[in-house]
């Protein structure tokens, strides 16, 4: 069965976050993630193999920011392909024998598109490289999240459906009023990326589960699968409890998959995986 036909017959439950879990044990916030692909691949191991036991079936590579834009922030420009490489290695070592799809996690550059121009950096070329690397490393999917600027999403996304035939989840960080900085709606952009055949639409990381629960309802289409990865709630310290009932509430409005974004730890991911399979 694929990713796409198993997420049709039954919601999946993602991971939690990366970033806000890795400084809970100790890394300091200005310090490069994804370096620790390299550096520490132990720790990424252990937090992805924590995500496993809580009954994550899909998680995503510690490789966030890993373009040669974020990257050269910390002088690590020149080894993309290292970092993404080994980070698909490592999700791919924690989900053997268990069946939960490795997702290869690509943010936005960081930057826009002027300052790109400005800055005579191709924004193609950036993206290429990144999920290259990942695709290489033999990744399921690819996990384009957390992006605010819908040009920049389908660029992203162009690139990914130039290398590879398999799945894209294109995860867009709208506001509570379900809207992007510029304005434009999630309805719009959603109508735009399925122009673009999308695989799986989605927003993660800006909303609190709450807030997404609302946009849910929202005229949102039922196709393609949506994917929906609320952060943790006001200062990041909604319950696990809690955010597992409201996470079961976003799968009963229509959602196909369900994880968690900053703030939301294997606790979190372990509450919604028991409630969802109690209540399949």
């Amino acid at each position: 069965m694929t990713f796409l036909e198993e997420i049709e017959n039954h919601p999946l439950c993602g991971d939690g976050a990366m970033g806000t879990l890795l400084m809970e044990r100790g890394i300091p916030a200005e310090q490069c993630f994804e370096e620790l692909c390299v550096a520490q691949p132990a720790l990424i191991l252990g937090i992805h193999t924590d995500y496993l036991a809580a009954g994550a079936r899909v998680i995503r590579t510690n490789s966030f920011g890993a373009n040669a834009v974020r990257l050269a922030r910390h002088g690590l420009e020149g080894r993309v392909n290292e970092i993404n490489w080994q980070a698909a290695q490592i999700a791919k070592e924690a989900a053997k024998g268990t069946g939960a799809y490795v997702a290869g996690s690509v943010g936005p550059l960081g930057i826009s598109a002027g300052e790109a121009s400005e800055r005579m950096i191709d924004r193609e070329k950036s993206f290429r490289t990144h999920i290259g690397a990942l695709l290489d490393g033999g990744v399921n999917l690819i996990f384009l999240e957390t992006f605010q600027d819908l040009d920049e999403l389908l660029l992203a996304l162009r690139v990914k459906q130039s290398l590879h035939h398999c799945p894209a989840i294109c995860s867009l960080a709208v506001r509570d009023d379900g809207t992007l900085p510029d304005g434009t709606s999630l309805e719009a952009a959603f109508a735009k990326l399925v122009q673009n055949e999308a695989d799986i639409l989605g927003f993660n990381g800006s909303t609190d589960p709450q807030a997404a629960l609302d946009v849910m309802r929202r005229a949102l289409p039922k196709e393609p699968p949506l994917a929906v990865f609320p952060n943790a709630g006001t200062n990041q310290n909604s319950p696990p409890a809690d955010f597992a009932e409201k996470g079961l509430q976003i799968i009963a409005a229509g959602a196909r998959i369900i994880g968690g974004c900053c703030g939301t730890t294997p606790a979190h991911i372990a509450a919604m995986a028991k409630l969802l399979a109690e209540t399949r």
